[in-house]
């Protein structure tokens, strides 16, 4: 009978020594099939530029424009100087090439709440089928920084979606989005206020390095054309008149 409790007392003491499962780290296991990088206008209007990628050559450049144009939809923003076509990664002469949209569209970045409108970017992307659906999509939000309110974790494998956000110091805020649904209207992220407990920031995110994506971001620091941002300022110059 002692042998018996002994043994008993041995697997709880196992058992409860045993570390807790860790949380998925959405910025080693997900991998996305779109980068979007979303800047302030540095003018101090409300428009955002927003530059979105492929990973994959193939993907339909028509798919890249409807998920932009739903996202203005989403926002109340058209999106304004709308450009959809392919892009070099490393150069004008390389092979390697990836789909690239740019545009305009009003904010996507608030400062005052704050948020990042996560859920609308999630819901743009979603609704594709094989093989162009997107189920991991990581976001630059350029010099942006996480306050005492920002979202930087939220669902899990058993939610609709699943959010990780980070600091990169050289960059900006960073969110990996994983779509575990296509469907739009069960998508639901919490921002600021919207929390049921507001997040502490966090600088590290334990990012393995995908260099095809880094390949990207480089390109997306100094990508978003003149003429979208000509296309932004004479909306903005044009609202501020009629107002």
């Amino acid at each position: 009978m002692r042998f018996a409790w002994v043994f008993v007392a041995g697997m709880a003491t196992s058992a409860w020594g045993q570390d807790p499962p860790k949380p998925t780290n959405l910025f080693q296991t997900v991998r996305p099939q779109v980068l979007i990088t979303i800047r302030r206008d540095p003018n101090g209007s409300v428009a955002d530029l927003v530059e979105a990628r492929t990973i994959d050559p193939k993907y339909p450049a028509e798919q890249l424009q409807a998920q932009l144009i739903e996202l203005g939809r989403l926002m109340n923003s058209e999106p304004r100087g709308l450009l959809v076509g392919r892009a070099s990664i490393t150069g004008a002469d390389a092979s390697m090439t990836t789909i690239k949209a740019s545009c305009a569209i009003d904010n996507i970045i608030d400062r005052k709440s704050p948020k990042f409108h996560l859920a609308e970017i999630a819901k743009a992307f979603s609704g594709f089928a094989d093989p162009n659906k997107v189920t991991g999509i990581t976001l630059f939000l350029v010099g942006e920084k996480p306050g005492k309110d920002t979202l930087l974790a939220f669902g899990n494998e058993a939610s609709p979606v699943q959010v990780q956000g980070a600091l990169d110091p050289s960059l900006g805020l960073e969110y990996r989005i994983k779509l575990n649904t296509q469907e739009a209207e069960d998508i639901v992220i919490p921002e600021g206020a919207e929390q049921k407990s507001p997040a502490a920031p966090s600088t590290d995110a334990n990012r393995g390095i995908d260099w095809t994506i880094w390949g990207l971001i480089i390109l997306a620091g100094c990508a978003l054309g003149a003429l979208v941002y000509s296309l932004l300022v004479r909306s903005t110059s044009s609202k501020r008149s009629a107002g």
